[in-house]
């Protein structure tokens, strides 16, 4: 089936809804998966040539990477990585696939960036138009703001879009 698929985590709890569908995907045979966090830095900005992430942004980013990777390892995926690269996020995506010869991008439809009513993100929309391999895209519903102090306990303790 896939031999490497490379994952995309932003730190949201949005993008982590993509780790139940390949941990399925990935014990089905032994596939090698890479967990991916890219640390934004825009470099054709003026000015900011010489932009780099901290090493407290690295080290959180690798932390963060590692305590999603164990629990795919504890389930039986063969193989997994973490990356954890830095620039634009949707170039330094289709990049590492390219790379990694990914044979899938698996990602949540939105993350930290996703903030239009279509329900997908910038960086997702990118990725779906210039990767290399196929894109698996677990649509995320995030639920609206709550427009009480009810609502907001309400969403707190598990409950979905109050409408």
């Amino acid at each position: 089936m896939f031999k490497e698929i490379l994952v995309t985590l932003d730190g949201s709890e949005y993008s982590e809804r993509v780790l139940p569908y390949v941990q399925d995907l990935a014990t089905l045979t032994p596939t090698r998966v890479t967990l991916l966090a890219v640390i934004h830095v825009d470099t054709s900005l003026p000015g900011s040539a010489s932009a780099a992430p901290t090493e407290g942004q690295l080290r959180g980013a690798h932390t963060y990477l590692d305590e999603h990777a164990q629990p795919l390892r504890d389930a039986g995926v063969s193989e997994v990585s973490v990356e954890v690269r830095s620039g634009i996020p949707s170039r330094v995506i289709v990049e590492t696939a390219r790379e990694l010869q990914a044979d899938l991008i698996a990602m949540a439809t939105q993350g930290v960036g996703a903030e239009n009513e279509e329900g997908l993100g910038g960086t997702a929309s990118k990725v779906l138009v210039l990767a290399p391999c196929p894109v698996y895209v677990v649509h995320t519903r995030r639920p609206s703001p709550p427009r009480s102090p009810a609502e907001e306990r309400w969403q707190e303790e598990g409950g979905a879009n109050v409408g």
